[in-house]
């Protein structure tokens, strides 16, 4: 390979080569680009000198050919198995902009002069063995954009040289876990930063507290899992771009800045902190659609004006602390989408105040609590997806105030209480995948404000209220995947229905334009022997006798669970 002596491009990236890199390659004097990535390449990196030497007469390559290669504009070989250092004499490609060697077994130092590499604009040496301190060398490199060095065994300090890189986009030396001393204020005036990892150290002192920039590219800042002390600086709420602040495991000390709050795009790690439970004039609390992990501090309880606590979209887990029960303000709580287990608290009854109670696509299991279902001013409730078990009682019906009920995606049994035809401001009600059964209420025809009605994947049984046309409102129904059966109605909502809303209901017949059977026109007594047909096919063995035919249906309840996994 070393005679194409016009080569301008290599590139046999994700193959499944072995062997060595041959010094051969480093004599084409056109190549410009060297791309070996994701094989299985081993052996040094370059050949060192000593190497060129030894294998002269093999090679035909001589002490001072390595000059040649010093076109050479891009070298990736990562995800390789390369070992060896990083050579003495990469200085020699000088027209080097991107090197990538990443996920290798390379050792030894970062070359103290590899400041020398004027034109370099992307260096990734992620994920290999390499030691030593952070060359300040580095900061000479003023095309360097991509610094990417975490996974190693880089100790010391970090150099202020560093600060020098005003292209620079993203700085990273995560997991290297030895790096030390404070984190060099300069490298926070640095305008064009994306990108500050340096989470998994064991750097220490404060985080500057003052800077001269607004940081207004900044996206990403991670330093969590240091010996960092101090309060969280204010400069971090004036970085409008900012996605992820991970502060977590450090020894911070103070409050949470309150205009932290302007960072709408942010998405911080962590523990929510004990501390939180000093701020008591807050008023409401927005972690929501973060990176949160770990329990609920009790001390929420101490913030006794607290009006709104939203923690939507987060890895919280563990139980609800009693302790939120006494926030005695609390008009809304979204907790939907963590990990939270165990029982709602039945004392949230006592939250009189709460208009918004949010517990979807959670852990939580048992029986819901009695007395939520007696919260008079509740407007908003949702605990969809999660592992509620029991039957809804008709204390329902003293929701007076809902506009919205998900109870979906639970294991609630039972008949739909009648009672819930009373809630007359109700415009939203989804009851879809649980095991409810009997008939669909016919005071559902009292649901003046209803909009949307999802009884889908349960075990209805019986005929759709005719009734249901006359809700005005009503924009879309769902009853498919249950055991419905007669004419499905044609007015009102149903006239703009498609097949999806009444698929797995083998028994229902009617619309022509659904593609379900037509209804036959029969007097009663043909219309009993139809039934009586339809038993016959679907209870076990065809029994002919009705007491047969009774005692089939009972072994069909038996069988529900079984059906309901088959349907989902």
């Amino acid at each position: 390979m070393g005679n194409l002596s016009q080569l301008a491009e290599l590139s046999l990236g994700d193959n499944q080569l072995t062997g060595s890199i041959p010094a051969a390659l480093f004599n084409i004097s056109s190549l410009l680009v060297a791309s070996l990535v994701f094989n299985s390449l081993s052996g040094p990196l370059f050949l060192d000198e000593g190497n060129i030497m030894s294998n002269l007469e093999l090679l035909s390559i001589s002490k001072n050919q390595i000059n040649i290669v010093s076109n050479l504009e891009i070298l990736s070989i990562s995800k390789n198995q390369i070992s060896g250092g990083i050579p003495s004499h990469i200085c020699q490609l000088t027209e080097l902009k991107i090197l990538s060697i990443s996920f290798n077994n390379i050792t030894g130092e970062i070359p103290r002069d590899i400041g020398c590499l004027a034109k370099l604009k992307v260096f990734y040496i992620a994920e290999n063995f390499i030691s030593g301190t952070i060359p300040a060398s580095l900061g000479n490199i003023s095309t360097l954009q991509y610094l990417d060095c975490p996974y190693n065994c880089i100790a010391g300090q970090v150099p202020p040289e560093l600060g020098k890189l005003s292209n620079l986009r993203q700085l990273s030396f995560e997991q290297n876990y030895n790096l030390i001393g404070q984190i060099p204020k300069s490298i926070f005036n640095i305008s064009s930063l994306e990108i500050i990892d340096f989470a998994f150290n064991n750097l220490s002192g404060r985080i500057p507290a003052t800077t001269g920039l607004h940081l207004p590219n900044l996206r990403e800042v991670l330093l969590g899992e240091n010996q960092i002390k101090g309060e969280i600086p204010l400069f971090i709420t004036n970085a409008s771009k900012l996605e992820t602040l991970s502060l977590e495991n450090n020894f911070l000390t103070g409050t949470i800045p309150t205009n932290l709050g302007n960072l709408r795009d942010a998405h911080i790690s962590g523990f929510i902190p004990t501390s939180t439970g000093n701020m008591s004039g807050l008023t409401r609390l927005v972690f929501q659609h973060n990176n949160l992990m770990g329990n609920i501090p009790p001390e929420i309880g101490k913030l006794k004006q607290l009006q709104g606590l939203y923690l939507r979209n987060n890895k919280l887990q563990g139980h609800i602390p009693e302790e939120v029960c006494h926030l005695s303000n609390l008009v809304a709580l979204t907790l939907d989408r963590n990990k939270v287990s165990g029982l709602i608290p039945e004392c949230f009854g006592n939250l009189s105040m709460v208009q918004q109670l949010y517990l979807g696509s959670n852990k939580f299991s048992s029986k819901f609590p009695m007395s939520l279902w007696k919260m008079r001013g509740l407007l908003y409730l949702n605990v969809s997806r999660n592992s509620i078990e029991g039957e809804v009682p008709s204390d329902i019906g003293e929701l007076k105030a809902i506009v919205y009920l998900d109870l979906s995606g639970n294991h609630f049994s039972g008949m739909i209480p009648s009672k819930c035809g009373g809630l007359q401001n109700l415009e939203s009600l989804d009851l879809s995948n649980n095991s409810f059964s009997g008939s669909i209420p016919f005071s559902f025809v009292n649901l003046l404000s209803l909009e949307i009605l999802d009884l889908s994947s349960n075990f209805l049984s019986g005929t759709i209220p005719r009734s249901l046309e006359k809700l005005l409102y009503l924009k879309a129904i769902n009853v498919s995947f249950n055991d419905l059966e007669g004419i499905i109605p044609s007015g009102g909502v149903f006239a703009n229905s498609t097949l999806q809303s009444f698929l797995g209901n083998k028994g229902l017949c009617g619309m022509h334009i659904l593609k379900v059977p037509s209804c036959a026109i029969t007097n009663p007594v043909q219309q009993s022997k139809s039934k009586v047909l339809v038993l016959k096919i679907v209870t076990p063995k065809g029994y002919f006798i009705l007491s047969d035919i009774l005692v089939g249906l009972n072994l069909d309840n038996e069988t529900k669970e079984e059906r309901k996994v088959q349907r989902c």
